[in-house]
């Protein structure tokens, strides 16, 4: 009897193991895609000027497909990101996505935040997992500005 101690002692340690598993679930906050880092440079622009978008992206699993930015004032004028490897990409598939941008002349001046949202291969947002469990599209956001140069 006193032999079968440790295998009943590993036994017991791998049904609690496996209880913690069910009970508390999968953590799937690790292996879904996630944003990290959004930025415009230069962020400060006068009309006609030009910009690197850059958006860097942990998607292990290639959820997705594409990344579009959007300014919510100007809701048509859709931004398509690239990870293609052509420039201003420097890599393809890195996770680095990119896209170089020229503020119209007929841009007004102000502060503007550029809405990015990632999609899957069907076209449809990405869905994830928040910290606080909620759910919600795989989104960030970066700001910009447009100022008129000083009159001469």
């Amino acid at each position: 009897m006193c032999g079968n101690v440790p295998i009943f002692r590993l036994s017991v340690v791998v049904l609690l193991a496996a209880t913690l598993v069910v009970v508390s679930g999968c953590n799937t906050l690790g292996r879904q895609p996630k944003f990290k880092k959004a930025e415009i440079e230069p962020s400060v622009l006068k009309p006609g000027d030009s910009a690197i978008i850059t958006v860097r992206l942990v998607d292990k699993i290639k959820t997705v497909d594409k990344v579009v930015g959007v300014l919510p004032d100007y809701p048509g004028m859709k931004l398509a990101l690239k990870d293609d490897g052509n420039p201003p990409d420097e890599e393809a598939g890195d996770g680095v996505w990119t896209l170089q941008v020229d503020v119209p002349f007929m841009a007004p001046p102000g502060q503007f935040v550029l809405d990015i949202t990632a999609f899957d291969s069907d076209g449809d947002v990405v869905i994830v997992k928040h910290s606080d469990q909620s759910k919600g599209p795989l989104s960030t956001t970066c700001t910009l500005e447009i100022q008129y140069p000083p009159e001469q």
